[in-house]
């Protein structure tokens, strides 16, 4: 199960193949076969130094069976040097998975360099890596993404999860600094199921696409007598896609009039559909923004931008209303959950009311079950009936789509099963969502192929039919090219899965987002490769342009993607302009011209 969860595989270079760049500094010990630790677990694993002649000196760890979850055997060592947030790293280690220690004939592990300090453990880097029967050099780059600090950050190999024999010699964390190239760094080539170009399951899907996406319409020209022209000059646009090709923003810059707002603007109108406020709407930026002197909240700020967007024929999603885990606020509660709840409903009504008219759905529950395992979040301590209640509140309130909105929802385990079956209990109490959001938070260390979130989205969409990928972005790492080709792949998986109605990015400029690595555009706006994907498709392949001309009958026949189009009509010289709406099918566009 484990391993078919996993779904990818590291086709790793060897050392010859890609040597090690000059210049690192090495920031684990020297003698890091003696200053490792490893695993505890004597019920779980034998763990034992071994000195492997031609490849050095290292560990040998043997893993009895896969019940034991990955990060319950680590083979750790603790940092001697310092890293800093940007510094380019690259773990290098040498390995082989003893043959016939795992039934499908190799290893696994992941390669996590983190900050010991619970609960929140933060991640400098990580990968997941598959190591062969023959010894291999092993890279793993990456950016850092947070400072070390003394005597607590640790890089290990988490190799539990799966029954094997690990043996691994010289590993080093080199250290080039914030200028080094990323690209420079030897990596290895992180494949999953259907990522090559000729794969059977996107041929499939892109021929589900043209037939679930698309639409055939006609454009008849007439002047005020009903009279045919033909001849007409006829030229149609795909203004803004039914689907929703959205990003998150945030509302100082769709609201703001400086040059980088200007620019922010632009490329938002230029390139997405449907947009969701990254930060703005949540409890805490709400209240701050009550005030209009906030440099990154104010409500003037907020319902600007929604009205933008809805000015632009652009979906607008609410997010949120109600968060599940613990957070700063509830902890000091913890004692008092009358006053928690009475917290949450005063937000459900104040936001909407806020909003009212600007929000097209709500996540009206966010992180139901949370991440922490075992699961910690506020329901707990309430009562079950809490998410309930809020989307009853919320529906009181609004008449507009409310939804449940979860993470990992891709990967089998606790997250994905808890969220099924929160859903399931709301439905029980007469609760239905109006729609499941998967956050699809991705990171290279498991990339699942498309038929497997085909068949995911399959389980989910048979309890609520209406599905969106709604905090798109994957971290690989600085490999751009990997970043592009799953960005394609998840964009038509989705597209042609009739259930989804929405891909929302959660980053789609550095210069403003959570994760800037995960972003389209660079901070000077230059293009990405995924950026280069993104507008292939979402801009070019799935928005329809058309021109050509009237026939005998005044008709002009046109077939393309559903959303709100532009028909400009042009006779003599003299054109006539309308819009109209394709996303539940239209047939026949009657375009009346001026008389001749």
């Amino acid at each position: 199960m484990f391993c078919r969860c996993l779904a990818l595989f590291l086709l790793t270079l060897t050392a010859q193949g890609a040597p090690i760049p000059e210049g690192g500094k090495n920031v684990l010990s020297v003698d890091w076969q003696a200053t490792a630790k490893a695993p505890s677990n004597k019920s779980l694993c034998k763990s034992e130094r071994v000195d492997f002649g031609d490849h050095g000196k290292g560990w040998r760890v043997e893993v009895f069976d896969d019940k034991a979850g990955p990060f319950q055997l680590q083979l750790s060592s603790v940092l001697e040097g310092e890293v800093k947030t940007g510094d380019r790293m690259l773990v290098v280690f040498e390995a082989r998975c003893v043959p016939g220690s795992s039934t499908d004939g190799k290893g696994r592990a992941q390669v996590v360099v983190e900050l010991k300090s619970p609960p929140d453990y933060v991640k400098l880097g990580q990968d997941a890596v598959d190591i062969t029967q023959e010894w291999q050099t092993v890279f793993v780059p990456f950016p850092a993404n947070a400072d070390s600090k003394v005597g607590i950050t640790h890089a290990s190999l988490v190799v539990g999860g799966k029954k094997q024999t690990l043996e691994v010699s010289n590993m080093r964390l080199l250290n080039y600094g914030s200028a080094f190239d990323l690209t420079k760094l030897p990596r290895p080539y992180i494949g999953y199921p259907g990522r090559e170009a000729d794969a059977p399951w996107r041929k499939e899907a892109l021929a589900r696409i043209e037939k679930i996406r698309t639409t055939d319409f006609a454009v008849e020209v007439v002047d005020a007598n009903g009279k045919p022209q033909p001849g007409a000059k006829v030229r149609i646009s795909l203004k803004r896609q039914s689907f929703g090709f959205g990003t998150a923003v945030k509302a100082k810059y769709l609201a703001g009039k400086d040059e980088i707002s200007a620019k922010y603007q632009s490329m938002v109108e230029e390139n997405f559909s449907a947009i969701v406020l990254e930060n703005d709407l949540k409890p805490f930026a709400w209240t701050s923004g009550a005030s209009n002197k906030g440099k990154e909240f104010r409500q003037e700020w907020t319902r600007g931008a929604l009205a933008w967007a809805k000015e632009r024929g652009m979906k607008t999603r609410g997010h949120y209303l109600c968060w599940g885990p613990w957070d700063d606020w509830s902890e000091k509660l913890k004692d008092q959950p009358t006053a928690i709840r009475v917290k949450i409903m005063s937000h459900v009504d104040e936001v909407i009311r806020g909003a009212a008219g600007l929000v097209d759905e709500w996540d009206s529950v966010n992180h139901p079950v949370g991440w922490e395992s075992p699961r910690r979040t506020v329901d707990q301590v309430i009562g079950s009936e809490l998410y309930a209640d809020v989307f009853k509140a919320a529906r009181a309130r609004t008449g507009v789509p409310l939804w449940i909105n979860e993470d990992q929802v891709f990967r089998e385990g606790r997250q994905q099963d808890e969220f099924y079956d929160c859903i399931k209990g709301l439905i029980a109490q007469g609760v239905r969502p109006d729609g499941i959001g998967n956050q699809a938070h991705f990171h290279s260390s498991y990339l699942p192929g498309g038929p497997e979130m085909l068949r995911i989205s399959d389980r989910f969409a048979s309890l609520v039919p209406n599905l969106e990928l709604t905090e798109f972005d994957v971290i690989t790492n600085g490999d751009e090219e990997l970043q592009a080709d799953w960005l394609r792949d998840t964009l038509i998986m989705a597209y042609s899965h009739p259930a989804y109605s929405a891909v929302m990015l959660w980053v789609f400029w550095e210069g403003a987002g959570w994760k800037p690595e995960t972003a389209l555009w660079r901070k000077d706006w230059s293009e990405k490769p995924n950026a280069k994907v993104w507008r292939e498709l979402v801009c070019k392949l799935w928005r329809t342009q058309a021109i050509g001309e009237t026939d005998q009958s005044g008709l002009f026949g046109a077939h393309g993607h559903r959303g709100l189009y532009e028909v400009t009509v042009e006779i003599a010289g003299k054109k006539t302009v309308m819009p109209f709406n394709t996303e539940h099918g239209v047939g026949m566009i009657r375009v009346v011209v001026p008389m001749q």
